[in-house]
């Protein structure tokens, strides 16, 4: 399975270029500097691309599930139409799912070993996907999403979905690290904007198949799960600002230190207007890919 820290292309969509000028320049000049390819989407409705576009898992392979969100039911303008979207861009084989599933809900991660010499890997989902598919059980839904994706090794984890919470995703809930010296893959969370009870829920969940690191803050801010929201390709981390200056260097120096491997590589971009507004940050404004396989054996 492809991760976030395999990707190498940033994708946005024009509406982000049209709408905020200003976020969208000192985005790319970050992509620029460090020499990360960029591109536009042309055709979409709305700057949400992680939610509609396909998600990767090889090379040029990608699962396209059905983009039709309950919070857009009333709002159809601002749905996209993803095979407009997908028919621009370069050669890519695409699985289409029946399932009705946003790309925002589905953090991939990956084991570097395993104890029967297969590693596995994971998405971690939230089970809105059950309300948003009841025609299917969830038996259905897990062998659905594994071929969609090319493998019956992947597991599936579900974790329960916050119903004040319209849009039901994991990207603003935990985000993938690595893996620790036994191959075990380690997750960032921040789960004490939730309840105690739902926040024990999923962190019990989490805790059954992951290393859980948990992203603190010494104020109240309830902007800061936009801090999980990054942006990530192989060279680079961006996090999401809000404005709050103790949060927001208390998070970046947390998610410095959780992946030193990318050292000076770790950016911090304000966009407060735009999380209040739209209610997303950064992994789901942008659509990542990766298109270099040379030597290697994925």
């Amino acid at each position: 399975m492809i991760t976030e820290e395999d990707k190498d292309f940033v994708y946005v969509s024009g509406w982000l270029k049209s709408d905020y000028p200003e976020l969208y320049n000192e985005l790319i000049e970050i992509l620029n500097r460090n020499n990360v390819a960029h591109g536009l989407l042309n055709n979409t409705k709305d700057y949400w691309c992680r939610d509609y576009m396909p998600v990767q898992w090889g090379e040029n392979q990608f699962a396209q599930y059905q983009y039709s969100p309950d919070y857009l039911k009333n709002k159809q303008q601002f749905k996209t139409d993803t095979e407009k979207v997908t028919s621009s861009l370069y050669h890519m084989e695409i699985n289409k799912c029946p399932l009705i599933i946003d790309g925002g809900n589905m953090v991939a991660c990956e084991e570097t070993s395993s104890t029967n010499g297969q590693p596995k890997s994971y998405i971690i989902m939230t089970d809105k996907v059950m309300e948003e598919n009841p025609q299917y059980t969830q038996p259905d839904i897990e062998s659905l999403i594994k071929e969609s994706l090319g493998s019956k090794q992947i597991e599936i984890v579900w974790l329960p979905w916050k119903h004040s919470d319209l849009c039901g995703h994991t990207d603003g809930i935990v985000r993938f690290v690595g893996c620790n010296d036994h191959g075990k893959p380690i997750v960032m969370t921040h789960l004490s904007l939730y309840g105690k009870k739902h926040a024990e829920q999923m962190r019990s969940i989490l805790q059954e198949h992951f290393e859980v690191n948990e992203l603190t803050v010494s104020e109240k801010n309830n902007l800061s799960w936009a801090y999980i929201n990054c942006l990530q390709t192989k060279d680079l981390i961006i996090i999401p600002g809000t404005d709050n200056p103790t949060t927001d260097k208390e998070a970046y120096e947390q998610i410095k230190k959780l992946y030193p491997q990318y050292a000076d590589k770790v950016f911090q971009i304000q966009m407060k207007s735009f999380i209040n507004t739209g209610g997303g940050a950064l992994n789901c404004c942008t659509w990542t890919i990766k298109t270099s396989f040379t030597n290697e054996n994925d």
